[in-house]
């Protein structure tokens, strides 16, 4: 890793959602989580059940799960479909777990920024040759 970016937090933040949702999208074979249309990984989304606003689980990989564009946009990331593909996957409750976890405080530095973004953007990488 070496030296410290230059970048700001903003720059960094951006470049590691970039990364996360190409792993979230290739990581589930451009599944829908919720409605479970398929499509190229690239023409799908990162849909969040906990708002991305709430940076405890912005990057949480239980937290994101590909969705289409109608589903995470249209209607609104179908928070009911959602809870209960994760309740199925995670167990019961999950959706309380995370609900409880969005509502932490979290202070994100640079130094993480950086580390995330070289992580993902290395497992996203491997998913695309696969793919």
């Amino acid at each position: 890793m070496g030296k410290t970016s230059t970048k700001g937090v903003s720059k960094l933040k951006k470049e590691l959602d970039k990364w996360f949702s190409l792993f979230i999208r290739y990581r589930d074979k451009g599944v829908c989580y919720t409605c479970g249309m398929q499509k190229h990984p690239k023409e799908m989304q990162n849909g969040h059940f906990a708002p991305r606003q709430y940076l405890a689980v912005r990057y949480s990989e239980i937290n994101n799960n590909c969705q289409c564009y109608a589903c995470n946009m249209l209607y609104n990331g179908q928070p009911s479909a959602y809870a209960i593909n994760l309740k199925k996957q995670y167990g019961e409750g999950i959706v309380e777990e995370i609900e409880s976890l969005r509502k932490q405080t979290t202070k994100l530095t640079p130094m993480w920024y950086e580390e995330q973004i070289e992580l993902y953007k290395k497992r996203a990488q491997e998913l695309i040759e696969r793919f």
